[in-house]
């Protein structure tokens, strides 16, 4: 056999080991074998040699079924470092996370500016990493790699961002550019995929082949698995939810068009309708000039009725999207999350009332919707999970990164 192949295939059955490991957590090396199929010398061999590098140790033994106990392993937490970055309109945010996905250290880095190029934006994300890595007393040479989230338009294979709505960026490789200055291997991705392969490795999609993910931001995000694969499309841009159109007649969009879902949905959205109705009178702010989506919810929620209204034709939206979703797919799950989830009630009474009224009774799958609890460090947490894909992800499905 070449040692290409051979290369490879043994880089499979480690992919195989390790991802066995992670979704028991505790595993004996036989039961690895049943379930896994790889022969008792092979799962030896790859398994010290996963010790010897850190990635696995052994545990107290598990209950004994005859003869020795045998002995249990587990993924070390501590046995990769990777650094997650999100970069929004308002902020960088920055993470260390260990090989569960479990943030270690955290860095926030405001931006004042409204319009800034890719090389400024690299210049801030590198200063903002190397702050978080200081403050942690981490070394660079203890990061495995980089993994930036970004809510846009990007082909995460060639890193190449197609379209970048915050700073109207179009054809620009953020990836390779922020490579360049920090010198450790990077990664880039739409930051609704990054929360999705999260959620699959290590959340609510653990163990489900066909999960999607929704995120409520300014826009409307979604990250697809369909049988066990994040769906990237044939460019890399698949799952703009927010960009289906729902009223070909409705609002202009960011994107360009008329009637967007996330036109109606999204945060900036929910703000554009509030201001309109300030203007007119039909509620009063607290500062004309400095109305935000927080007020909004405060001012909703004590019942400001225009307020009301606006969440309510949103939720609406929102669910007569997710029946369609629900129709194309047939997912076991979709889980919602960003800072939009902060309007609960509000948005998702409307929501869930509306979802049933639009799926024919032929087509329903029981599939479960989760809101899921928001925090500003999921999407950097996400990213970093985007790098440890590199050690939990088969061969055959990697991204390369600019390294």
């Amino acid at each position: 056999m070449a040692v290409a192949k051979r290369n490879l295939i043994r880089a499979i059955n480690r992919f195989k080991i390790i991802n066995t490991i992670r979704i028991h957590e505790l595993i004996s090396r036989v039961d690895i074998a049943k379930s896994t199929g790889l022969s008792q010398a092979a799962i030896t061999g790859i398994t010290a040699d996963l010790i010897k590098e850190g990635l696995l140790f052994e545990k107290e033994a598990g209950e004994s079924i005859g003869g020795r106990r045998p002995i249990l392993l587990a993924l070390n937490p501590d046995g990769a470092f990777t650094i997650g970055v999100y970069l929004s309109i308002q902020h960088i945010n920055v993470a260390i996370v260990n090989l569960e996905a479990t943030i270690l250290a955290t860095h926030t880095f405001p931006l004042k500016e409204k319009n800034c190029s890719p090389e400024k934006i690299a210049d801030e994300i590198f200063h903002a990493v190397q702050e978080c890595i200081w403050k942690a007393n981490f070394s660079r040479k203890q990061i495995s790699g980089i993994g930036i989230a970004i809510p846009g338009l990007v082909d995460s294979s060639t890193g190449l961002i197609r379209f970048l709505p915050n700073y109207q960026w179009n054809k620009v490789n953020l990836r390779d550019i922020v490579h360049k200055k920090i010198g450790i291997p990077t990664y880039i991705e739409n930051s609704a995929n990054t929360l999705t392969l999260a959620e699959q490795w290590f959340g609510g999609g653990k163990g489900i082949n066909n999960f999607i993910v929704i995120t409520l931001e300014q826009g409307v995000g979604m990250g697809v698995v369909i049988n066990g694969q994040l769906y990237h499309g044939q460019k890399g841009i698949a799952g703009e939810f927010g960009h289906t159109t729902v009223n070909p007649n409705g609002p202009l969009c960011r994107c360009g068009k008329k009637g967007c879902l996330e036109a109606i949905v999204g945060n900036h959205a929910i703000l554009r309708e509030a201001v309109t109705a300030a203007e007119k009178g039909k509620w009063k702010p607290e500062n004309h000039d400095k109305i935000t989506i927080d007020e909004i919810i405060q001012k909703a929620r004590k019942g400001e009725t225009c307020l009301k209204k606006i969440y309510a034709k949103a939720g609406q939206v929102l669910g007569i999207g997710l029946a369609n979703l629900i129709e194309l797919f047939n997912p076991a799950k979709i889980i919602i999350s960003g800072k939009g989830v902060e309007a609960g009630d509000l948005l998702f009474n409307p929501m869930y009332k509306t979802v049933p009224r639009y799926i024919s009774g032929k087509f329903n799958g029981d599939t479960e919707i989760v809101v899921r609890g928001w925090d500003q460090t999921d999407y950097a947490r996400g990213a970093g999970a985007l790098v440890l894909q590199e050690i939990y992800e088969s061969p055959a499905n990697r991204i390369i990164p600019a390294k």
